[in-house]
């Protein structure tokens, strides 16, 4: 039976994570001189290489976890902290990461739009912990799969619509939600450490 619940707070997690008004942010200032048919170009293939490089962790990330002997309570534990340093980062902040300056013979579609700010350290993180195979199976394991396809289709949408996202939110729409997207990654970055340092220390509450 599907947990519908679990789908939505998964859905959530993963749409925090990729932050696509950030995304959009970036795209906007880095294809600012693109004519209108190489913005799309570029767009779908930002989307098409961070899906490749997420649906790659969601496959292999357990087997390199397992490989490198590294405990999943353990991973959960510097996910945890890795997570909230950059949620604290989104809450005071937003939008404070270099600005990338375009340069010649340089894919922006890879760098720095499909990594690091569809497929970054949150993102990644996320892929491996919701597609754990010693906690989930591989009905729920795909089930994210799914949610991931759905928020990169969200991310392409909107960058594609960014002009328009621009307009109606501003800059200070866009920090005003990119902030409460961090403060909601902070709480799920402190659950990853108290639920890794419970298990570690065997404790029962």
């Amino acid at each position: 039976m599907m947990d519908w619940h679990k789908l939505l707070q998964d859905f959530v997690l993963l749409l925090v994570a990729v932050n696509p008004l950030l995304v959009v942010s970036e795209f906007l200032a880095t294809t600012r001189r693109f004519a209108a048919g190489r913005r799309r170009a570029v767009a779908a293939e930002a989307v098409l290489i961070a899906g490749g490089v997420l649906f790659g962790f969601i496959a292999a990330g357990q087997i390199v976890l397992d490989e490198m002997k590294i405990e999943l309570d353990a991973f959960q534990i510097a996910a945890g902290l890795i997570l909230l340093l950059m949620s604290l980062k989104m809450v005071l902040h937003p939008g404070s990461e270099p600005e990338l300056k375009e340069s010649h013979g340089r894919n922006v579609a890879v760098f720095p739009l499909a990594m690091p700010f569809i497929a970054g350290p949150k993102s990644i993180l996320l892929a491996v912990l919701l597609t754990d195979n010693n906690v989930y199976s591989v009905t729920e394991q795909l089930q994210v799969a799914g949610l991931l396809a759905v928020v990169l289709i969200l991310t392409l949408a909107s960058m594609l619509a960014g002009q328009w996202m621009h307009k109606v939110l501003r800059d200070t729409g866009i920090d005003i939600i990119t902030r409460v997207m961090g403060i909601i990654l902070a709480s799920l970055a402190v659950q990853y450490i108290l639920t890794g340092l419970k298990e570690t220390l065997n404790l029962s509450v």
